[in-house]
């Protein structure tokens, strides 16, 4: 499942007791807000994307981390809009016969996220306000 939505992700909804039998491993990553950034205190942050296009490329990084690790499972789930201190706004879960596999796509997952998908991160400070991963602020 890929999916970008506006609603909060609630990792409850998600938990699957009923795992492949082909898998030794389950991981489920989160990102999270977190309260500082660049020695500043963040207050919330706020995602906008082109969907369509970044709907494409994550089924492209998926399709690729679920041939090269041979997943039994690749869920990635990114929130829009506004993401609250400690709320969830990136849920990937994966399952594999070996941990090693899973632990290696969710890795590869992020990273090419971050490089390729049309996401975009602004900040929002008690002093004002940064867009993530420009020029001028590539954290």
């Amino acid at each position: 499942m890929i999916s970008i939505t506006s609603h909060e992700i609630i990792l409850k909804k998600y938990l699957n007791p009923d795992n492949n039998p082909d898998s030794g491993s389950q991981l489920y990553f989160l990102g999270t807000t977190r309260n500082n950034n660049l020695g500043k205190q963040v207050t919330y942050l706020e995602y906008e994307t082109f969907e369509e296009m970044a709907l494409t490329k994550l089924n492209e990084i998926s399709e690729y981390a679920i041939g090269k690790w041979k997943l039994n499972q690749l869920d990635i789930i990114h929130r829009i809009g506004r993401v609250n201190i400690s709320e969830i706004s990136l849920l990937i879960i994966t399952s594999s016969a070996h941990r090693k596999e899973s632990f290696a796509a969710i890795e590869y997952v992020v990273d090419e996220l971050k490089k390729v998908v049309p996401i975009w991160k602004k900040e929002f400070y008690l002093d004002g306000s940064a867009w993530i991963g420009s020029a001028d602020n590539p954290n």
